[in-house]
């Protein structure tokens, strides 16, 4: 959708509606960010969510356990209201932010990694593999 509204924007024609094919081209563009944010953070969210269900992983890693917490909050949240609401187009209201929300707890997923791949390593070093 996003290139026929490029496309109609690119029109001699568009004048009549250009303020609101522009706005639509924002919409979509936003929503297309905000789908690619979404799976990221979906993708490695499934990942992680059974290894911080596990107390012992969460007494160890108590940083990244409380980062993880935040993130499945947002997560959580963010389901729930997509449960309430399945319209796409409505979760996708720049308004909400939940682009800039997404991003923040992407880079917390990717945090939460590092200081879970140091931990193993470090693990790793003293239960050498025979």
């Amino acid at each position: 959708h996003i290139v026929k509204t490029q496309t109609m924007c690119g029109s001699m024609y568009i004048k009549a509606i250009e303020g609101e094919a522009r706005g639509w081209e924002s919409q979509l563009k936003y929503a297309q960010n905000l789908v690619d944010e979404w799976i990221a953070m979906q993708r490695v969210w499934m990942y992680l969510e059974p290894i911080f269900g596990s107390e012992d992983i969460m007494r160890q890693l108590p940083t990244e356990a409380r980062r993880f917490n935040d993130v499945d909050k947002l997560w959580r949240s963010t389901m729930k209201a997509t449960e309430e609401d399945p319209v796409f187009i409505s979760q996708a209201e720049p308004s909400k932010q939940l682009v800039k929300k997404m991003q923040d707890a992407n880079e917390k997923l990717d945090k939460i990694q590092k200081g879970l791949s140091d931990y193993l390593e470090m693990k790793r070093l003293y239960f050498p593999r025979f």
